[in-house]
């Protein structure tokens, strides 16, 4: 009768431990809100959950694609225009959570000033350059920031940089006007002397997210990740000073901006188990197809959990 038992257990057990046992392998980039997956490994939260997951971090979004088109990932930290331009490239994925949305009291991205520069308006801006990644998130923003504001999308002439060290290199040497650029970049640059005259604090929208190429989560598997970063979240909230260590750490915060950076926080209404709306999608899809980046629209269901 024992060993009828015993073997009852192991059969009981079991999926819960090949769910373990798979690994998951998530690439993420140097960005403020990818802390949320460096707090949940080094904490072990992922573990808690019964996930085996490992952070493979990359130091260029042209990489960190290549890496999902092959396969050599499961997941990443991306924004919505790369994972849609992913998805529609022949990589089907879903997005299982939003890492970034943009609210009033938290600011994500702003279009900087090089300290060498005399502009100090929005009006000054009229006619400048500013360096953007041509068909990234951040040429994206740049609309969004103009039209919210009432300007024309030409108001400013993007210069295509693909490189946000570069970036970074020419605006301080004053070589560019401005350049749109992420935290905690933008709170590195002011603590640098340089102005910030744009960010995203007046939209309301997802901004990142957590990608998975389709059919590698199980819906337990995807519950069990959800609740993971809900409880990093928890964890970043209540202990903000400590996490910003963690940043310094992992090389998302440099040591001259840690005093300046505002740490982030995570709104729990937006972020991470929110999961993007379809008209929000909808804003991205469009800003795509008038690009001509896509041919038609996707439909929002094809990207978010069939679950």
């Amino acid at each position: 009768m024992k060993k009828i038992f015993f073997i009852c257990c192991f059969f009981i057990l079991l999926p819960c431990a090949a769910a373990a046992e798979t690994l998951l392998k998530i690439g993420t980039m140097p960005a403020a809100d990818s802390l949320l997956l460096y707090v949940g490994a080094e904490e072990k939260i992922f573990e808690k959950h019964g996930l085996n997951v490992e952070i493979i971090p990359f130091q260029s979004a042209i990489e960190l694609g290549a890496a999902m088109r092959s396969g050599a990932i499961d997941g990443y930290f991306t924004c919505i225009i790369n994972a849609v331009l992913q998805h529609l490239s022949g990589t089907p994925q879903t997005i299982v959570a939003t890492t970034s949305y943009a609210r009033p009291d938290q600011r994500h991205f702003g279009l900087v000033v090089s300290p060498r520069k005399n502009i100090n308006s929005i009006e000054e801006l009229q006619g400048k350059t500013v360096a953007v990644g041509k068909d990234t998130i951040v040429d994206f923003l740049l609309t969004q920031f103009l039209t919210s504001r009432n300007l024309p999308d030409t108001y400013i002439e993007r210069q295509d940089i693909r490189s946000i060290a570069m970036r970074l290199q020419l605006l301080m040497a004053g070589q560019l006007d401005t350049a749109l650029l992420p935290e905690p970049l933008v709170s590195t640059l002011e603590a640098r002397g340089a102005k910030v005259l744009l960010d995203d604090t007046n939209l309301r929208m997802p901004l990142a997210v957590i990608s998975f190429a389709k059919q590698k989560l199980t819906k337990e598997m995807y519950t069990q990740f959800r609740q993971a970063l809900n409880d990093s979240a928890d964890l970043i909230n209540e202990y903000p000073e400590k996490y910003k260590e963690t940043m310094l750490k992992y090389k998302l915060l440099s040591v001259d901006a840690k005093n300046a950076y505002s740490m982030l926080n995570f709104d729990k209404k937006n972020t991470p188990c929110y999961l993007p709306t379809e008209q929000e999608l909808n804003l991205y899809f469009t800003w795509l197809y008038d690009r001509k980046l896509v041919s038609t629209k996707p439909l929002a269901k094809d990207i978010l959990p069939e679950f």
